[in-house]
């Protein structure tokens, strides 16, 4: 009752009576009573304007709301930005089953609100945690001994009515270490302890948790739905994935959102004479989980009123969160969903595709990394590339969908590269660290457990994708997103190249525009036009270019592998394409630029032209022996930014044609994807190393690709992110142009994906 009595607020009616456009959020709750709603709004230009405030209503009526702007709009003049573009609001509400619709609009005059009915104290060891209603914690760290001599700094994120957040940063010079907390008005506290090790090479992390200790006169550990009482000491393991809740009183919930997907470390619990021991380890040192030089680690522990729904381990409230797809346009151009309501075949698949973004997620110790789909599991493998290239088109895709998975699998990403694969050293910080480091043969870091080491140094091309850091904070408001996005952009104007042997970091135009679009500043474009220039040195015959920007070879051998490719360059589908992400936008914004045209009619009409006839494109070259359909969906999508800026030409729109048409058809004959087809050589055994088959061929005209429709292998059942993130706007753009029924008609018996489907 303590908790409830001290959020009696009250807010001025004369704020409801500014008339303005109001954003509409319809809230299912995870849980009903007394619940924290804590989300970031999209608001239009000259919605709230600095030095207002955002009011809620509910049916006509007030709801007491804290709002923290988090970015702007660009200003319209030189002067300061004066409209907010993303507000973080949050205000507690008692909900019973049903859905509740909010809409904001901007007021005048603040509510006086009760003080939080908890209040956390942060210090070098942990956090004193006390409620209203006379129950107190102290929580510790465990991790290794810090420099009792070490610098400490206390940083304020966020303080208002409903929310409080704190970080407390440790400077120890072995482990630099930072301290969280995050409390609210319904009493729900967020912990979070990030450690980051500064040995070199390819280290173990140590111990690292949370112990807990306080009053208490009955509690229990619940483990998958099983109350187990504390009657005597409790330990069990975590590597089971299920999720442990302990129990106080019937009052508090302690839990941790992470666990299940980290699947490390053990729980220890035990109640004596009234006193609450409790230990959770999110690894322990035996564990021997990886943590690279300058990576970092992080434990949290969330302590609620047991009434109170549990956090997400994005530690985001668990509620469905719907806003319309128009206010998501206006701030992205994410677009509206596609109208599948007639085409129930392609909304199955449409669902299926986002099913397995969300399985493309890994668990364990790379936990949140999104490395691929495979058919029946339901997470993604150890192994993948290791870039950020598309969580901004996975929340897109959730905010025309507005399904929150999508949200939550972007988010994840971005913490995991955040922690594990930003370079957060003091040489070349926000760097990326290059993707498995074995797989590349730059060194033999430890096989156990399996993990994607990454290098502990930076490379100039894996840093495409940063953009999204800043889609993240602008979600969370947290700062470590932030952190990442300045980090990285820093680095990228420092070290991103887009010339010489560095052809493939023209992708990242994409990233500086999306960030000069949403902040109007001019440095982003700068950037990005930089990029282009440096590519417009390499270019080559026909305006297209090669991997290294060496000239393309007129009259090149047979290429089967990378390895010869390097030593005759030739026009590559897969790198070439990385011009598409960024160059046809480029063009909206500076037309006459020279080249720029040229280049990006070039690469599209060179992607049309070199796609095989099933659907997807060879690889390496585009006369090798192998297809890729999966990953065509990038092609695809990148000939759908060129047509925005060109228009729909007949070649470019059947080439995107041609790529749905293997997925719709794969989905309608075998409930999965195409992943690629397997070249006859190796299908018969013929050949079965590259060299073997390179050794057939002189030149690409020799090798007679029509006999992999009929001898070679169709493969189905796995996809990288990058084959499924741009599925629905793809889809939606092309049936803006074409029928649906184009896709879902049978292919012919005798036409390349015909023959492939049977």
């Amino acid at each position: 009752m303590g908790v409830a009595r001290a959020l009696v607020v009250t807010v001025s009616l004369a704020a409801l009576a500014v008339p303005a456009l109001a954003v509409d959020v319809v809230v299912t709750p995870a849980a009903p009573g007394l619940q924290i709603v804590r989300v970031s709004v999209p608001l239009r230009d000259g919605l709230r304007r600095r030095g207002a405030h955002l009011v809620a209503t509910s049916a006509g009526k007030p709801v007491p709301c804290a709002d923290r702007v988090l970015t702007w709009h660009p200003s319209r003049t030189t002067g300061q930005p004066l409209y907010a573009r993303r507000a973080l609001v949050t205000f507690p509400y008692r909900f019973g089953a049903a859905p509740v619709r909010f809409s904001f609009r901007p007021g005048v005059g603040q509510g006086t609100w009760a003080p939080l009915p908890v209040l956390v104290t942060l210090d070098r060891a942990g956090a004193a945690i006390s409620y209203a209603d006379g129950h107190v914690f102290r929580a510790d760290v465990l991790w290794p001994a810090a420099d009792p001599d070490c610098a400490v700094r206390l940083e304020e994120v966020e303080r208002n009515g409903a929310c409080a957040w704190q970080r407390l940063h440790i400077e120890d010079k072995a482990w630099p270490r930072v301290i969280e907390a995050r409390w609210d008005a319904v009493g729900q506290v967020t912990l979070v302890a990030h450690l980051q090790s500064t040995e070199s090479g390819f280290g173990r992390a140590p111990d690292l948790g949370w112990r807990l200790e306080g009053r208490a006169s009955h509690a229990a550990l619940r483990v998958a739905g099983k109350e187990e009482p504390l009657t005597g000491p409790v330990e069990r393991g975590c590597a089971d994935g299920k999720p442990a809740t302990l129990t106080l009183d019937g009052a508090y919930r302690v839990e941790h959102p992470m666990q299940p997907l980290n699947r490390r470390g053990k729980l220890e619990a035990s109640l004596d004479a009234g006193r609450l021991r409790y230990r959770y380890l999110r690894c322990t040192a035996a564990d021997r989980v990886p943590m690279q030089e300058r990576a970092w680690r992080r434990a949290d522990m969330v302590i609620s009123p047991s009434s109170v729904a549990p956090l997400r381990p994005s530690l985001l409230p668990a509620h469905t969160v719907r806003i319309g797809w128009r206010a998501w346009d206006a701030l992205y151009g994410s677009g509206a969903p596609a109208d599948l309501a007639k085409l129930s075949q392609l909304a199955d698949l449409a669902r299926f595709q986002r099913d397995a973004l969300v399985a493309s997620s890994t668990e364990g110790d790379d936990a949140g990394n999104v490395t691929g789909w495979n058919e029946g599991q339901p997470h993604g493998p150890a192994f993948g590339m290791n870039r950020l290239n598309h969580a901004a088109a996975i929340l897109d895709e959730a905010r025309r969908s507005g399904d929150c998975r999508l949200t939550e699998t972007a988010l994840l990403w971005c913490d995991n590269f955040h922690d594990l694969s930003v370079w957060w050293g003091p040489e070349q910080r926000g760097g990326t660290r290059y993707n498995s480091v074995a797989a590349m043969g730059q060194a033999s870091p430890p096989s156990d457990p399996p993990f994607m080491w990454r290098s502990n140094s930076s490379v100039t091309f894996c840093t495409k994708g940063f953009a999204a850091f800043f889609e993240a904070f602008e979600e969370t408001g947290d700062p470590r997103m932030l952190e990442a996005l300045q980090a990285q952009v820093a680095y990228s104007a420092q070290y991103l190249h887009a010339g010489a042997g560095t052809t493939r970091n023209v992708g990242c135009v994409q990233d500086f525009l999306r960030l000069y679009r949403f902040t109007g500043e001019a440095r982003y474009l700068d950037e990005a036009l930089r990029l282009f220039r440096e590519l417009r040195a390499c270019l080559s015959t026909g305006d297209l270019f090669t991997e290294g920007g060496q000239p393309i070879q007129t009259d090149p051998p047979f290429i089967e592998e990378d390895a010869q490719g390097y030593q005759h360059p030739f026009a590559k589908p897969y790198i070439i394409g990385y011009a598409l992400e960024g160059l046809p936008q480029l063009l909206g914004l500076r037309p006459g630029e020279p080249k720029l045209r040229h280049t990006v009619e070039a690469v599209a009409g060179f992607l049309a032209s070199s796609q095989d006839p099933c659907g997807g494109w060879r690889y390496p070259h585009p006369r090798s022996s192998g297809v890729i359909l999966s990953q065509a969906m990038e092609h695809a999508w990148q000939l759908m930014q060129a047509g925005n800026a060109l228009g729909s030409a007949p070649g470019r729109l059947d080439a995107v044609e041609r790529v749905l048409r293997q997925r719709v058809q794969g989905w309608l004959h075998r409930k999965s994807i195409l992943s690629g087809v397997t070249g006859w050589e190796r299908a018969t055994g013929k050949a079965t190393a590259a060299t073997q088959i390179t050794a057939l061929y002189r030149r690409p005209a020799d090798r007679d690709a029509a006999r992999d429709y009929r001898e070679g292998r169709l493969d189905a059942g796995a996809s990288p992110p990058e084959g499924l993130a741009g599925f629905g706007d793809v889809l939606r753009w092309y049936l803006a142009h074409r029928p649906a029924a184009r896709l879902l008609a049978p292919p012919r018996p005798d036409e390349p994906l015909g023959l492939l489907l049977r």
